[in-house]
């Protein structure tokens, strides 16, 4: 469903991380496959806590990695902060990449972000066990890949666009501004959608004006709790997200090459085929981009 490739496998005692690639303008994704399925952690806590999260306990985004000039002082900036961090046994244990410092998951969106000095334009190496290429992943990826090309939406995937977090209301605006303080994202506006009662609040890059290189960041948070709901009589569809599954990223959304196929909307094109392939989905999921200018509120 993606354009990522996959690259190598990183094998650590716990943990297989499969490391997926575009290139090295878009960010690679890192999947983490615990060996264990009764494993305990701090992650699979985050999921516990919540009724529907708790039926798939491994499974959870987990967070953002930027990439920084000086990690000694941003890291010394950011505790002076009170931010907290792993040290480094606790990485050790997590099986997390010791090259990083890694900042604990927030209290507002269970996500986590980290920073990693790479000078620019250096070969992405995470130092975390020992790098194979396991044969059953090379064959699901080639399998993949031939699907893909075979129902001609290969061409048409582009990177990510954008990440979106699910937050309760109440906490839309402390989770924004931590991650403004975390990251080098800056606020760009809001959609509002009243008659989902929700609204969606989106950051980008200050570095990168392409959200392609450096995907948008969206928080979407209900307008009123969901206690409010018998009062205003509106549906709340984020909010019921956050307390069955806890606050978390909710989906990443692929770009799609404008333009049109067989007829189609190029977006309308790669969904139907993937549709028509067998690739289940919500009827009620919307699709947009966050790389043009819709109208918003500030």
């Amino acid at each position: 469903m993606t354009p990522y490739d996959y690259q190598s496998t990183l094998e650590s005692e716990q943990h297989s991380t499969h490391i997926l690639r575009i290139d090295q303008n878009a960010p690679d994704l890192l999947v983490r496959e615990v060996k264990d399925p009764e494993l305990r952690g701090i992650f699979r806590s985050l999921n516990e806590v919540y009724p529907i999260g708790a039926k798939r306990p491994n499974s959870r985004y987990m967070g953002e990695v930027f990439q920084v000039e000086d990690l000694d002082s941003l890291v010394a900036t950011q505790k002076a902060r009170e931010v907290r961090f792993f040290n480094a046994d606790q990485i050790r244990q997590l099986e997390l990449p010791t090259n990083m410092a890694i900042v604990k998951p927030s209290p507002y969106t269970h996500n986590i972000v980290a920073y990693w000095e790479r000078p620019e334009g250096s070969e992405r190496r995470y130092a975390l066990g020992k790098a194979v290429v396991r044969p059953d992943m090379e064959h699901a990826y080639l399998k993949a890949k031939e699907q893909r090309e075979a129902l001609g939406i290969q061409r048409l995937l582009l990177p990510i666009d954008h990440l979106a977090t699910r937050i309760y209301s109440q906490n839309r605006e402390v989770a924004i501004l931590e991650y403004l303080t975390l990251s080098s994202y800056y606020y760009w506006g809001s959609y509002d959608i009243p008659d989902q009662n929700s609204s969606t609040n989106v950051t980008k890059s200050v570095h990168y004006e392409d959200v392609l290189r450096s995907p948008a960041k969206v928080f979407t948070a209900a307008n009123h709790p969901y206690f409010c709901n018998h009062l205003i009589g509106k549906p709340s569809p984020t909010e019921s997200f956050a307390r069955n599954f806890g606050p978390r990223l909710h989906h990443i959304a692929v770009a799609i090459r404008d333009g049109r196929t067989a007829d189609q909307l190029n977006i309308d094109y790669v969904v139907n085929s993937l549709r028509e392939s067998g690739q289940k989905g919500s009827s009620s999921f919307q699709v947009g981009s966050l790389r043009s200018s819709l109208p918003r509120i500030r």
